[in-house]
């Protein structure tokens, strides 16, 4: 299969190179351009078999690159890759009609490798007189599946038995809805679809129901063919939600939609994918349709960095629970101001920005900081308030956790130091008096801040007065000599040079920066 990559960023495009020369030999890939309008040369040259495409581009992008193509004709097997999360630009790609999947950066192998596979699949169908008519024999979710996983699919080409079950015709009795489970879908699964099929099968005002499962979404789908031409659908998602809280889910989410037409069932079902994040916003104890969405009037989400203050008092303090809870109390504060959902996913971004700056000034370099690109990516995929939640309580622990900055595994005589310079650094203690107390030569003890700590016990002593110094800027209104005398320092022009040597900046610059 001839595949074509247009991706600005070199450094993703050659790793989407690279991945699919190790997942086959079979794969070639005949070109590699940085944006639409190279890709549009190089597509009309080679005829590629896929084509996999970034959304932002300079010059042009990956869906005016299409569109181009389009115009002329030119309709290549293509995935969308990018970075961004929004709806809309998944909509937009999909409607082009050749689109077939939509996938957000970064992307994994086995990501590639399923979208390499159905695109082979796909091609294979083509080659053999077109997309196949479907076999009378292939069940409903097979059919469901197949709507929504390959590109092209035809109605007029399909059976009569399966044209009779999906109904070609406009009908207001056929529904679709999404139960969204979570990331505890592999323990809680085969549960959630056992109460789907009593219940639903229960049900007087069903005609008929086909599930679809979705692992990889965490999502189990469900088609309706109900009775009566547009019957309440409150009742049935009530009690739905009855049994489903009867369940030990740790979370779990409905949204639905009327599906005028078989062919909008891709479309209809990223739309009901896209209203989950509006539980963000949305009492959460209701299945949620664009009725649901639209009731929702706030006015202007403003944020306030009085959260930032006192997320710093709670960091400077070394107080894990404040720091947890203040986390839980932005997070609810935000859901009940936001008038949108990505309202909410913003001022979290910024939130956690702001929580893992202030955590680095006062701790130091945190451990957490370096995976500060994924957690802003993890965050912009929350599909649930419980999710968000727990995003925020993965990072505050994590912060905790450089609260103790000394590992166990050093030595008693180590540890008791520490401890000792921690409770006596304002008042000052000397190697010579430390070493006493253990009956050891000051040299020995010395030797073991090097050997256990790399770093000199003056060095030490030093670092830990310019760390609590930083915390007293941050947190408090003392000025420069008042601190200096907490941290142990008599002299504030000796404690001023000490700390511009270690961060760059005078005690006063430091405090009208980080305050």
């Amino acid at each position: 299969m001839r595949i074509v990559v247009v991706e600005d960023e070199e450094r993703i495009r050659k790793g989407i190179v690279r991945l699919i020369h190790k997942l086959s030999d079979l794969y070639q890939v005949v070109g590699e351009c940085e944006n639409g309008l190279e890709g549009i040369a190089t597509i009309k040259q080679m005829k590629p078999d896929l084509v996999i495409t970034d959304i932002r581009m300079p010059f042009m992008g990956g869906i005016e690159m299409l569109e181009a193509l389009k115009e002329e004709g030119i309709t290549p097997r293509t995935v969308i890759l990018s970075g961004y999360s929004e709806f809309e630009f998944a909509r937009k790609a999909l409607q082009i009609g050749f689109v077939m999947e939509y996938l957000l950066k970064p992307i994994t192998a086995d990501d590639l490798k399923q979208v390499l596979l159905n695109a082979e699949n796909d091609r294979t169908n083509e080659q053999q007189n077109g997309i196949p008519a479907t076999d009378s024999s292939e069940d409903h979710e097979q059919i469901i599946k197949r709507f929504l996983t390959q590109s092209d699919i035809e109605v007029e080409r399909m059976s009569e038995h399966v044209k009779q079950w999906i109904g070609e015709e406009h009908a207001s009795n056929r529904f679709i809805a999404s139960i969204y489970i979570g990331k505890c879908y592999e323990e809680c699964s085969h549960n959630v679809k056992s109460t789907l099929h009593h219940t639903l099968g229960q049900d007087s005002r069903i005609n008929d129901f086909t599930l679809v499962e979705y692992p990889d979404l965490y999502e189990i789908d469900i088609v309706l063919h109900m009775k009566s031409s547009s019957p309440c659908m409150g009742s049935l998602w009530e009690h739905l939600i009855t049994k489903l809280q009867s369940l030990p889910l740790d979370d779990f989410v409905i949204t639905w939609a009327i599906l005028p037409h078989i062919k909008n069932l891709k479309i209809e079902m990223l739309n009901i994918r896209s209203m989950r994040k509006w539980t963000l916003v949305v009492d959460t104890g209701k299945a949620l349709d664009k009725q649901s969405i639209s009731n929702v009037t706030r006015g202007a989400f403003h944020y306030s960095t009085e959260w930032e203050q006192r997320i710093k008092e709670a960091v400077s303090n070394h107080d894990q629970a404040r720091l947890r809870s203040e986390a839980d109390l932005f997070v609810q504060h935000c859901m009940r101001e936001a008038a949108e959902p990505q309202h909410v996913i913003d001022a979290c971004i910024q939130f956690t920005a702001a929580i893992l700056y202030v955590a680095g000034v006062i701790l130091g370099e945190v451990k957490i900081a370096k995976e500060q690109k994924d957690i802003y990516h993890r965050i912009s995929l929350v599909q649930t308030p419980y999710e968000l939640k727990e995003v925020f309580r993965d990072i505050t622990a994590k912060i905790a956790e450089s609260f103790i900055t000394l590992p166990k595994s050093h030595s008693l005589v180590i540890n008791k130091s520490v401890k000792m310079i921690q409770e006596k650094y304002q008042s000052g203690i000397s190697l010579e008096e430390l070493a006493n107390l253990f009956c050891i030569t000051p040299e020995y003890l010395s030797s073991l801040f090097q050997k256990e700590l790399g770093i000199s016990f003056t060095s030490f002593v030093k670092e830990m007065r310019v760390r609590k110094a930083k915390e007293l800027l941050i947190s408090n209104k003392l000025k420069a000599f008042e601190v200096a005398e907490q941290v142990g320092y008599s002299d504030a022009k000796y404690f001023s040079r000490v700390f511009k040597e270690a961060t760059g900046h005078t005690p006063g610059e430091f405090q009208r920066l980080y305050r």
